[in-house]
């Protein structure tokens, strides 16, 4: 109604025709606020549904650094790119940890150093090229020598204001190979902020479910998972028409620890720890569970396995770690063995506990006998059990 009176007044009076142009810029100027704010919006929404896919799917930080790069060369038509972040929480490096479409040179640099400062400083997506105050980092070189094109930090927002680097994700040149636009840069710093907290949330989750020097499962995760073992085990006894579902127990500790400590110093100690613990994860099935239980004790969980495979599988990871040597620097290489004790539910045992504590009583026996054997639990007699009034 109103542009019509004023159209109609331009048509009598000229003067008003200014008034009218005035009119049609403002109304240009506001489709272009509406189209922006619709790319906006559709991309809040790209977003978000990347991120409520990732933390739906997993915890897992390899599945986010796919997902988010997967969603992001889509998004922009990149053709190459990688994430770099902090491996573990044992290192303070950030290091190049997914690739896609590029092979990456060797890459770190330490996540509280000059580098990672400036990067919080640039905080949103920037152009690799022209920042003449980043190239004294080498790191920053050899990137722009890859000829990769956009840097986006990916940074976490503390509730104390402070900002933390979780990683930082490369671009390199678009398929149309026309630079990248203030609207991919938008997308990519929203898309950014939100990777760092699912990042930033499965860290916090992985501390809480692995210990932090051997990297295999912690003793609380590792009581969970045990029960919710059994707990099936029940079920599934049931369904099975009394067909025993069977759980193994392994419980193991390594022979003479204080020995190693006392001796070589407890950095040693750790060495072996961890030596010991990467031996187990990649001499288990993937449905096994490995877990530290405590000091130089670790248990590892055998779903759906009976006594008698229980017990080639112990003896197969005694072998294993009693093969592999711990190098040092001081001291050359340093052998290593283990004793091991073997329970099996329902045979040796009706709940968690008694699983628990029959492995521990064959791992002590194991120690009796002169260490690195495997022991199994021994089963009481059939006269004892009437008179406990235990039902096997």
């Amino acid at each position: 109604m109103l542009r019509r009176r004023i159209e109609e007044r331009a048509q009598k009076d000229p003067e008003w025709g200014a008034v009218m142009e005035y009119v049609g810029a403002l109304e240009r100027e506001l489709a272009d606020e509406r189209r922006k704010m619709k790319r906006m919006r559709l991309d809040l929404e790209t977003v978000i549904e990347t991120v409520s896919q990732v933390n739906a799917k997993s915890l897992d930080t390899e599945l986010i650094e796919n997902f988010t790069l997967n969603t992001a060369m889509g998004q922009v038509a990149a053709q190459r790119a990688f994430i770099m972040r902090q491996g573990d929480t044992l290192t303070d490096e950030i290091s190049v940890t997914v690739t896609k479409n590029v092979k990456v040179p060797r890459l770190r640099f330490r996540k509280d150093g000059e580098l990672a400062s400036a990067l919080i400083e640039k905080e949103a997506p920037f152009e690799l090229s022209g920042n003449s105050n980043l190239m004294k980092h080498s790191v920053y070189r050899k990137i722009l020598e890859m000829d990769m094109e956009l840097c986006i930090p990916l940074i976490k927002r503390h509730e104390n204001g402070e900002k933390e680097l979780k990683g930082l994700m490369v671009l390199g040149k678009k398929f149309n190979k026309m630079g990248y636009t203030e609207r991919d840069k938008e997308f990519l710093s929203l898309l950014g902020a939100m990777v760092a907290i699912s990042l930033h949330n499965a860290q916090l989750y992985h501390r809480s479910i692995y210990d932090e020097m051997t990297q295999v499962f912690s003793r609380g995760h590792f009581d969970a998972h045990l029960f919710q073992e059994v707990e099936r085990a029940k079920r599934y006894h049931s369904e099975r028409d009394g067909s025993p579902y069977q759980i193994s127990l392994i419980m193991f500790d390594i022979d003479d620890f204080k020995h190693f400590n006392d001796t070589y110093g407890h950095q040693i100690g750790d060495t072996i720890l961890k030596g010991v613990a990467n031996v187990v994860k990649r001499s288990v099935r993937t449905s096994d569970m490995v877990s530290r239980y405590g000091g130089e004790e670790f248990c590892v969980v055998l779903p759906e396995t009976n006594k008698e495979n229980a017990l080639r599988a112990a003896e197969r990871l005694r072998k294993a770690i009693s093969n592999y040597k711990v190098t040092t620097r001081e001291y050359g290489e340093l052998s290593v063995t283990v004793s091991m004790g073997v329970a099996t539910y329902p045979d040796d045992a009706d709940s968690v506990q008694e699983l628990v504590r029959e492995a521990d009583k064959a791992l002590y026996v194991a120690k009796g006998r002169g260490k690195n054997c495997v022991v199994e639990a021994e089963r009481e007699d059939a006269d004892k059990k009437l008179g406990s009034g235990v039902k096997r």
